[in-house]
């Protein structure tokens, strides 16, 4: 087995020792240097070269090596087979206690030149491509990949973009493959961090994460502990996937409206029966009432900062920064959109796209942290009800192949005869449209 880190390693090696325990009784056992236990029977692997333990004249205790214990001390010294070998050695307590582990499962890293007839991988999606291919070529007869498709439980990353949608099995392989560890100059890196591209997905995230933090500031550590207790109202709320978006809604709503978070929560469950959804907490984040900040977002599809909040004198002046930075990040990169000749990677075999629509697919792509190589236009399910009806509007001006709106932020002129900047387009552009909380295209339905 084989997993990322060794928090997960341990895990792993510890549920194993579990199962071989069923069908066999634990003698004595002794303490190893990973946290878990070992007795009779059990693998471990030796993690430090020890020159004065001697297998034979020419051979030691090596980092790496697998053993079998064959006999447990009182003092707390083993008996331990090699593996291969087959040669015996003594494992002095002191060693065993800072320099073993349980060797049922293993690092990526350990696995390097390392055989077995099959292999279970374990990837929790932050994974680069070297390390996959590490995984994916140990086993002779068989590779197993286990994803690991959930949160981890973490109540500090419940607003972040993963958590509210969560990636496919497909997605997190994709994500994987395009991320390529191999060593790079630091021109290149220097050259990379300045991309406005790059830097994009960091800013609405860092926007997105502060618009939450401030709100649940705002509304105080009672309301966000009622908000916590949602399933008193509606059973089982809390655990659906969308949890995390309707989460940071009601917040929204409360620090927006100075009203209780929850006030909206039996109107929008009034409506239509939610035992028939998928995602009860999809269906009512799209039944809710409407932010209606002064000014739009700095994206479209970006809420933008509640007057409550932009009046905050610690929150306004951060808020008001990061929101310049993504609008700036996102003009720069549709100007450079325009000046790219070529069809983009994700356009249709004889498909010619308007500039002004390869610009907005650009920082639509940017934005959401969508493998560049990765041919769908818009990529995956967008959960937030915002995110979703814009990507729906994208997917149809790609559907139509043109897009007059866009066409007047590529500054051509428009009905009233006047070339309209990127950003006085984006600002017209943001009108949010009617909800829809019944209709096909709502999430869980």
């Amino acid at each position: 087995m084989i997993a990322p880190t060794r928090q997960l390693v341990a895990e792993l090696n510890r549920r194993a020792r579990e199962h071989r325990l069923d069908h066999s009784t634990a003698t004595a056992e002794v303490p190893l240097a990973d946290g878990n236990w070992a007795s009779v029977g059990d693998v471990i692997i030796t993690r430090r070269n020890d020159r004065r333990l001697r297998l034979t004249a020419t051979d030691w205790v090596k980092n790496g090596d697998r053993w079998t214990i064959t006999l447990v001390t009182k003092q707390g010294d083993l008996t331990v087979r090699h593996n291969r070998s087959h040669l015996t050695v003594r494992l002095p307590a002191g060693y065993v206690q800072t320099s073993t582990g349980l060797g049922y499962a293993t690092t990526i890293h350990s696995a390097q030149g390392v055989s077995a007839d099959t292999m279970h991988g374990l990837v929790t999606g932050q994974e680069s491509r070297q390390q996959l291919y590490t995984m994916l070529t140990r086993g002779r007869a068989a590779n197993h990949l286990y994803l690991q498709v959930v949160g981890d439980g973490d109540p500090h990353s419940i607003i972040r973009p993963d958590a509210i949608s969560p990636r496919t099995p497909s997605e997190t392989l994709q994500q994987i493959l395009g991320r390529d560890e191999t060593p790079v100059s630091a021109s290149t890196v220097l050259r990379e961090l300045n991309d406005p591209a790059a830097r994009l997905f960091q800013a609405v995230r860092r926007y997105a994460g502060g618009l939450h933090v401030a709100a649940e500031q705002l509304v105080g550590p009672q309301s966000v502990a009622e908000i916590d207790q949602a399933d008193q109202y509606i059973p089982g709320l809390t655990t659906e996937p969308a949890w995390p978006t309707l989460r940071a809604h009601l917040l929204a709503l409360a620090a927006e409206t100075g009203k209780h978070p929850l006030r909206h929560l039996p109107t929008a469950a009034a409506g239509r029966d939610l035992r028939t959804a998928g995602d009860m907490a999809a269906v009512l984040d799209w039944r809710l009432p409407e932010l209606a900040p002064v000014d739009p977002g700095p994206l479209p599809w970006l809420p933008g900062i509640p007057e409550t909040l932009r009046s905050h004198p610690g929150w306004g002046p951060y808020l008001t920064k990061r929101s310049q930075l993504v609008a700036d990040l996102a003009d720069q990169i549709q100007d450079h959109a325009y000046q790219i000749g070529g069809p983009p990677v994700w356009a249709a075999p004889g498909s010619h796209p308007s500039t002004a629509l390869v610009g907005d697919i650009a920082v639509w792509r940017a934005a959401n942290g969508i493998n560049p190589q990765d041919p769908r236009p818009t990529g995956g399910t967008q959960l937030e009800m915002l995110p979703a009806l814009w990507k729906q509007r994208l997917d149809r001006d790609i559907a139509r192949g043109t897009n007059p709106p866009a066409d007047a932020r590529a500054g051509k002129p428009h009905a009233g005869g006047t070339a309209l900047s990127p950003r006085d387009v984006r600002q017209r552009a943001y009108q949010r449209p009617e909800r829809r909380p019944s209709g096909p295209s709502a999430p869980g339905r």
